[in-house]
């Protein structure tokens, strides 16, 4: 009980600066209408109870596989296995992901079914598993992560010069959006569960971080593979109006129990069958460690039902209406500030950012304080949230015209930065793209193209999750830059006393 108290708190201290925000919005701005304000409490309400459950499912149950599997597959010293099984693992961990799925259903919707759901969810989740599988390969051989991603990212935009803008806005959200409430921390479990085996051979614990920002590569590149092989050549826009059509009070929540309970099934219950693999062929875990286990998925199953129809029902309906308003009735400026305070609040309020911000701080010794941290990432993110409202208004500004530059920007940094923070920079895009991003921010990026005249909902209502998950890429590696020049003065001032 007191682990479900705890992360209730979390999930509460991530969705509530949110409710407030719409709140004050609608006394202030967007008046909203009061069926759809209290509908959006209700969506709240059950989004912070299921991601409170789902998550304690994921600390007894996903994250023990991942520590579990990671190192029982190493000591196999047996090389096909390992890779055989980071693939595995990889595509089911992502294949359960709550943001994923609520990305996936968007990219449906608003595409008239061109791209359908489970297609989009099966293709990502191979490209996670194919770069867990080169995570594993890396760690294992030692590899600079460096010059794994710059190979991966030099493929990644020579694929995307033969994929059309919408493929572009989809293809970078599933980067954010595949590494959520779940593939993160068991990403993080399944790299520490072989670092941990090799630790006392390296530097300090830079191997820990970076698996997150390769599975996060892996789903750009699938989907970018997909787009060159298998693209639309056009797609049937579907209005935002149509969304936020009037129903019942309730409908918006009972009409999508059904096919939330299935979905929800189809999406854990692979992870279940691959741990009973796991234990009866390699692990062999006791009784109790093992029902614990199962319990922890069933934990997932219970929250990630309660998340989706929380979501769905009346949580993203306000986030479009009240963008939709805000772009109809008042001045673009207006629109901007309000996307930059959003982004603001949603990392300040993310309960992973901080524990990557003491995670930065003890790795650095203090040399780069949490506080710092915390401040970075959240101006980073909320001008990330202003690009995309600015990409509204501006028309012709593509999402490349961004990302081009940036990780440009990116790659060049990452020559001059130590090891241990570019792993924690690419891992922490999965972090800071956090459920909020996925569903509040996604839908209020999708309102406000919907109703600006010249902005296309597939190309400028998407994006956004890409833009808050490049931002962390800039912010941590600079503050790596800091922490190397502090410590290189550090040296210096000590050898000076040394020679006198």
């Amino acid at each position: 009980m007191g682990l479900f108290t705890e992360k209730l708190k979390e999930m509460g201290a991530s969705v509530i600066p949110i409710t407030l925000f719409v709140v004050l919005l609608h006394f202030t701005l967007t008046p909203v209408p009061i069926d759809d304000l209290w509908r959006f409490i209700i969506g709240a309400i059950l989004i912070i109870v299921g991601l409170g459950i789902f998550l304690v499912g994921v600390d007894l149950g996903a994250t023990p596989i991942g520590d579990q599997s990671g190192s029982a597959l190493v000591k196999t010293n047996n090389m096909p296995l390992l890779l055989f099984g980071g693939l595995m693992l990889g595509f089911i961990i992502s294949f359960a992901e709550p943001d994923l799925h609520v990305l996936s259903i968007q990219v449906e919707q608003f595409t008239a079914n061109a791209i359908g759901r489970w297609q989009m969810v099966l293709v990502v989740s191979l490209g996670v598993g194919a770069m867990v599988m080169v995570g594993f390969w890396r760690l294992v051989k030692r590899i600079r992560l460096r010059t794994v991603l710059w190979i991966t990212y030099g493929v990644i935009f020579s694929l995307a010069l033969f994929n059309s803008p919408e493929f572009h806005a989809f293809a970078f959200d599933a980067s954010g959006s595949t590494t959520g409430a779940i593939t993160t921390p068991f990403l993080l479990a399944l790299a520490a569960g072989i670092a941990g085996l090799y630790e006392g051979e390296a530097e300090d614990a830079r191997d820990r971080y970076g698996m997150v920002g390769l599975a996060s590569a892996g789903a750009i590149l699938a989907m970018l593979l997909q787009g060159v092989i298998n693209s639309p050549t056009s797609y049937q826009e579907i209005g935002v109006a149509q969304n936020l059509a009037p129903a019942s009070f309730l409908q918006p929540f009972t009409e999508t129990i059904g096919g939330v309970l299935f979905d929800s099934l189809f999406s854990i219950a692979p992870l279940a069958i691959v741990f009973i693999i796991f234990q009866f062929a390699v692990l062999k875990l006791k009784r109790r460690s093992a029902s614990r286990i199962m319990i922890g998925l069933l934990y997932c199953y219970i929250g990630l039902s309660l998340f989706m129809i929380g979501a769905s029902g009346g949580f993203m309906r306000v986030g479009r209406y009240i963008a939709s308003q805000l772009v109809l009735e008042h001045h673009p400026l207006v629109t901007i500030m309000a996307g930059f305070f959003l982004g603001m609040l949603t990392v300040i309020a993310e309960p992973a950012v901080h524990v990557l911000a003491d995670s930065v701080e003890d790795s650095t010794g203090g040399t780069v304080p949490r506080k710092l941290t915390l401040l970075s990432l959240a101006i980073g993110v909320a001008f990330s949230i202003a690009l995309a409202m600015i990409r509204v208004y501006v028309d012709g500004l593509m999402l490349w015209h961004i990302l081009l530059p940036a990780y440009i920007i990116i790659m060049i940094m990452s020559y001059f930065t130590p090891d241990l923070f570019i792993g924690i920079a690419f891992d922490a895009g999965g972090v800071a793209s956090g459920p909020m991003a996925a569903t509040f921010i996604l839908a209020f990026a999708q309102g406000a193209a919907g109703s600006h005249a010249t902005a296309n909902v597939l190309i400028d209502g998407f994006g956004v999750v890409a833009l808050v998950a490049m931002t962390p890429l800039i912010t941590i590696q600079t503050m790596g830059l800091i922490y190397k020049h502090r410590h290189k003065k550090v040296q210096k001032a000590t050898s000076n006393e040394d020679a006198d």
